[in-house]
């Protein structure tokens, strides 16, 4: 069993890899800021040792990495430094990585490696992220997930404690999504293959949906009718942001969609989830009580 470092192991990705990890046996440090949080508590009773930092110490972050095999990092968007403040923190774990020679298994974006600015700061930290991986001596693996399944527990945007699923998408138009637990899914499998999957970049979707097929499903899992409701752009922009914004008009106007079918029989191991299969894994009295 491997020695993991697992970075954010209190937020959604991270704490989907770390309990992934706890599940398979392997030694899970996991690295937060808030060691008293309920879910760092929760970590602890679990079986992972607390490692106390952000990715804004150097120090921290070197001592919480000594000795591990593998590190799941993230960097983390939509602080107040913006842009700049993620890819310092994107550089400081690549640094890292590379100086404890550690495989750095990094969860990116969709289209972080291609070289066309998006206009979408949080996509485009992530290129100049990849960038300066691809030019420092580390061992690696880049995981790029698409747009989270997980968005949806977000009611204050996706309204279902409303009784609807709001989106700004036209109902009919699809979207490659990803669950947190394919993430999961597929970081520990790279963490448990180092010689197969070391260098490589891997696009990771889960399902694609429309919304309206996703306000079935949720109709179906919830037990009663979840109409859905297109959100005007606008309200979005008031909402949540320009950027924000300019990143679903991005995913109207797409059409170069993954090859999901290819990607699950390429990586049989990883435990897909359909959006279906992912609604019945949410505890939802839980989330719509909150």
């Amino acid at each position: 069993m491997s020695k993991v470092v697992v970075i954010g192991a209190t937020g959604l990705q991270g704490g989907a890899v770390a309990d992934l990890l706890l599940e398979r046996g392997h030694e899970v440090v996991a690295y937060v800021r808030s060691p008293e949080s309920p879910a760092a508590t929760t970590l602890l009773a679990q079986g992972a040792r607390l490692a106390t930092g952000d990715l804004a110490d150097p120090d921290a972050l070197q001592r919480a990495c000594t000795g591990a095999d593998a590190v799941f990092g993230l960097s983390v968007p939509f602080g107040e430094g913006g842009k700049d403040e993620e890819v310092a923190q994107g550089r400081l774990l690549i640094d890292t990585a590379a100086r404890l020679d550690v495989h750095l298994v990094y969860s990116s974006v969709r289209g972080g490696d291609r070289p066309a600015a998006t206009n979408i700061d949080h996509a485009d930290s992530k290129q100049l992220i990849e960038a300066y991986l691809r030019e420092r001596p580390v061992r690696a693996t880049v995981l790029g997930p698409v747009y989270f399944m997980e968005n949806v527990l977000n009611l204050g945007f996706s309204q279902l404690g409303d009784g609807m699923l709001a989106n700004p998408l036209t109902p009919g138009k699809q979207l490659d999504q990803v669950s947190v637990l394919d993430i999961a899914g597929m970081a520990v499998h790279a963490v448990e293959n180092p010689d197969e999957l070391v260098g490589e970049r891997i696009d990771i979707a889960s399902d694609r949906v429309t919304g309206q097929e996703a306000a079935r499903i949720l109709s179906e899992v919830l037990g009663r009718e979840i109409p859905y409701q297109q959100l005007p752009l606008d309200m979005v922009r008031q909402w949540a942001g320009e950027e924000v914004a300019t990143m679903f008009e991005s995913f109207e106007n797409n059409t170069d969609f993954l090859d999901i079918e290819a990607l699950h029989a390429r990586y049989p191991a990883v435990r897909w989830h359909s959006y279906a299969e992912w609604a019945k894994t949410v505890d939802w009295d839980r989330i719509l009580a909150g």
